[in-house]
């Protein structure tokens, strides 16, 4: 089975899975949106509030640990 690919700032990525979600931290209310996992396991996201929009990592742990879903595409 090949793995799905995901466009992400222009740039062509192949990923193990595309999430697309929107998450919010439990305490501090802070969003972020989970694009895709990698292929180390590690969830890709950013903030909602970076103007950057840097590209950050977080594992499934640490993400289900802190963070409820609070929207997800429904085509993926």
């Amino acid at each position: 089975m090949d793995n799905p690919f995901l466009v992400f700032k222009g740039e062509k990525i192949e990923v193990r899975k595309v999430f697309n979600c929107l998450f919010k931290h439990e305490i501090t209310e802070e969003l972020i949106r989970v694009w895709y996992q990698d292929f180390d396991g590690c969830l890709v996201y950013e903030k909602c509030l970076d103007s950057l929009r840097k590209k950050r990592k977080i594992t499934f742990g640490e993400l289900f640990r802190d963070y409820e879903r609070v929207w997800e595409d429904e085509c993926t």
